[in-house]
């Protein structure tokens, strides 16, 4: 696995941020996996990708929650791993339409994991996510 979390959220919330290192796996979840670190249910509020080096390959890249070594999609839908470097990508935002259920992204429930999933060989990508969250009450 090539995701490693960089900087924990604080308790009540805060911001994740994940380092993704491409490499040429194609499996579900091949690129990481990272169980919810907190333990308790998350909303996530916002997130952003951020690409510091772009990939050699063609892969498209998909984030979301799910678990463990499933691939999801409601971060980041399948976006191009070859993008220009030094670019930043809104992910999936919450909804912010009264009276509606919040169903992107979904809940970080305590027990699934945030999988990041490459569609082809993505070697040489070094990403960023950026997750703003805040915990839900047990």
């Amino acid at each position: 696995m090539s995701a490693t979390i960089q900087a924990p959220g604080a308790v009540g919330g805060g911001v994740l941020v994940i380092k993704v290192e491409g490499e040429a796996s194609t499996a579900a979840a091949g690129l990481g996996s990272i169980l919810n670190p907190e333990g308790v249910d998350l909303l996530i509020l916002r997130t952003t990708w951020f690409v510091d080096v772009e990939s050699i390959g063609s892969a498209n890249i998909g984030i979301g929650i799910t678990t463990a070594a499933a691939k999801a999609t409601d971060i980041l839908n399948d976006l191009d791993a070859n993008g220009a470097a030094g670019k930043a990508y809104n992910g999936h935002a919450m909804q912010n339409t009264a009276k509606t259920e919040i169903t992107a992204p979904a809940i970080w429930s305590s027990d699934k994991y945030l999988t990041i999933t490459g569609s082809a060989a993505s070697t040489g990508l070094v990403g960023y996510l950026m997750v703003e969250y805040v915990r839900l009450p047990a």
